[in-house]
């Protein structure tokens, strides 16, 4: 049984993951590069390691969630990385978004270590992980799933199991080039719906109950209206998602023409200075080319 828990990379996701182990009673070790974010973990009990190779000391269950893939390549595979001081018959999760590439490099080099690995990517962003609503994939060997299932059920509504290391990272990719176009399409829309001199508040209520209707839309359509674009989902790390998916498509053959589309266009506002704003700025990139500006009378 799982009892001890080292939580790495204390970010947007994160933090709101590392807080629920807490609540679930779990004895915790949490790291992150700023050190004052591991404070208010100190505070309710949990120990703050000096490194990724001192966190994963002692317990049984190492998890992170870091921003990309040279974070995990610091992290894991640095000098005073988690496999320097990982020990045999452990568990670690990788809950970033990676390639699946980086996910099977990971297993390979954890088994050597006698550690066991899943890659376990999550859909949601800051209030989903908050609130312990987390929609999770998992990917590797099927027992080592079903051993650390208790402990992923702390932190996500659902929890699927992939098949083989790997799996889950590709669905992570997949997911997140579906939540690429529908942003995409939200700003394009409400872009087009703004020129033609609709009432947008008409417009979102069409949205929110016709057959195109989705969560993300839902969600995000009002806070474009009042122009609240605080990050759940910064807009750069989608950029950095879309590079992501461009890639393993390529190795694939797999054609991502409307990505492509995207990709151009997070560009475009990542470099007009909105990348640290939420995914959903993508719209004043169009914004700025339409000449409007998307927002409710």
């Amino acid at each position: 049984m799982i009892k001890t828990i080292s939580y790495l990379g204390l970010g947007t996701m994160g933090s709101g993951m590392a807080s629920n182990l807490l609540k679930a009673g779990y004895k915790l070790t949490v790291w992150n590069r700023s050190a004052e974010k591991c404070e208010p973990f100190a505070r309710k009990g949990a120990r703050v390691a000096e490194s990724p190779a001192d966190a994963v000391r002692d317990v049984d269950l190492v998890i992170y969630c870091l921003s990309n893939e040279e974070a995990v390549e610091e992290v894991v595979f640095g000098a005073k990385g988690i496999l320097s001081g990982s020990s045999e018959g452990q568990i670690a999760i990788d809950m970033s978004t990676v390639l699946p590439a980086t996910s099977l490099r990971e297993q390979e080099a954890y088994a050597e270590h006698g550690v066991d690995f899943l890659d376990a990517p999550v859909f949601g962003s800051k209030k989903e992980s908050a609130d312990a609503k987390l929609w999770i994939m998992a990917a590797g060997n099927k027992a080592i799933y079903e051993k650390a299932k208790p402990v992923l059920e702390h932190l996500g509504q659902t929890v699927h199991y992939l098949g083989k290391s790997g799996n889950a990272a590709v669905m992570k990719l997949v997911g997140n080039l579906i939540v690429a176009l529908e942003m995409e399409a939200l700003a394009e829309g409400l872009v087009l719906a703004q020129k033609a001199g609709l009432d947008l508040n008409t417009v979102m209520e069409v949205v929110k109950v016709a057959d195109f209707r989705s969560p993300l839309l839902v969600s995000n359509g009002p806070n474009i209206l009042k122009r609240d674009f605080s990050p759940s989902f910064a807009l750069k790390l989608m950029l950095k998602d879309a590079g992501l998916i461009e890639k393993f498509a390529g190795s694939l053959q797999s054609p991502i023409p409307a990505l492509r589309v995207v990709e151009k266009n997070l560009e475009s506002a990542v470099t007009l200075g909105f990348g640290k704003e939420n995914a959903s700025a993508v719209i004043k990139a169009l914004e700025k080319e339409a000449g409007v500006e998307v927002k409710a009378r």
